[in-house]
């Protein structure tokens, strides 16, 4: 009855879904840079997702012990609360839709509930995993295909921290966007997950950390460029600013510099007029590349630096 599939065209991503299966009018349809649904799933803090789970599940509970609709619809609600974490609960949410208006609701299915948190937190660390030890082009080179080789046999991994692939619905059709593709008809996260991390590997796509805001980013067009253009809320993308805030930075540690080298020669100056002996210079030259440091890493203003500096 309901609609969720998923498919990768050039550098974006579609997601559609709808509770009645329309394919050409769904409720909801996605379209995101390349990965970024998987991306920003791993970044999830599941812990502040849980106490949201845990009340979805109670509510559930009462139902089935009351018969009272008040409860399943309250359940619901929050269900639908819990789509807007993010794109993949709106799967969860069709899952639970189908059950209610088809009436195929038991009791066992609140426990399969409880687990979500522990089966999301296992699905972040194994991907996080893959992401690190196969995409990662700084990390573990930029041939995906070999990466994989080398941890996997088969489609099972070496190591059991590694994510698992499994056969997932996939089917081959013509997208909207023009040609045919691939696309997933998930029945859950995890199919989701899996279907994104192979696609990485089968377009030979490596992922690295951005220089500005340290989240990783598909390298989708040159595997020189350093800082992301995913979205980030209230800001500028980082491949728009990385540049300039590094220009800054490096423009700051000069200054912070200058007026190390300025001190410093004006100090070592004193030691051929007598002011200052060769043990003197040595302790001070130590103490000042130290508060160098600080200021540096942002632990002193450069004023209060330069004003270290001329009292000592």
């Amino acid at each position: 009855m309901w609609l969720y599939k998923m498919h990768f065209a050039g550098d974006r991503e579609f997601i559609t879904c709808d509770p009645w299966g329309y394919q050409d009018a769904a409720s909801v349809e996605r379209e995101l840079p390349y990965l970024e649904s998987l991306l920003s799933f791993l970044e999830l803090d599941i812990s502040v997702l849980t106490p949201i789970i845990t009340e979805i599940c109670e509510n559930w509970e009462r139902f089935f012990s009351t018969g009272d609709r008040e409860f399943s619809t309250r359940a619901m609600q929050l269900l639908g609360q819990l789509t807007a974490q993010h794109v993949y609960f709106h799967l969860l949410y069709l899952l639970w839709f189908e059950r209610t208006a088809r009436e195929q609701l038991g009791p066992e299915m609140a426990d399969e509930l409880r687990l979500l948190p522990a089966q999301l937190t296992a699905y972040q660390k194994q991907a996080q995993s893959f992401v690190e030890r196969i995409l990662d082009l700084d990390r573990a080179g930029r041939d995906t295909r070999k990466n994989l080789s080398e941890n996997y046999r088969f489609d099972q991994p070496q190591d059991p921290d590694l994510f698992c692939f499994q056969t997932i619905p996939v089917s081959f059709e013509p997208v909207r966007e023009g040609g045919c593709a691939e696309v997933l008809y998930p029945n859950t996260i995890r199919d989701v997950i899996d279907f994104s991390l192979r696609e990485c590997v089968r377009r030979e796509i490596p992922v690295r950390r951005c220089r500005n805001c340290g989240r990783y980013f598909p390298l989708t067009g040159r595997v020189t460029a350093e800082y992301c253009s995913r979205p980030n809320p209230g800001r500028k993308p980082c491949r728009n600013s990385g540049a300039a805030l590094a220009w800054e930075n490096e423009k700051s540690k000069n200054l912070i510099f200058k007026e190390y080298r300025r001190e410093y020669k004006r100090h070592f100056a004193w030691i051929r007029m007598g002011k200052y002996t060769e043990e003197d210079f040595t302790a001070w030259s130590l103490r000042a590349r130290a508060k160098r440091d600080e200021c540096e890493a942002g632990q002193l203003t450069l004023e209060e630096f330069k004003d270290w500096l001329k009292g000592s």
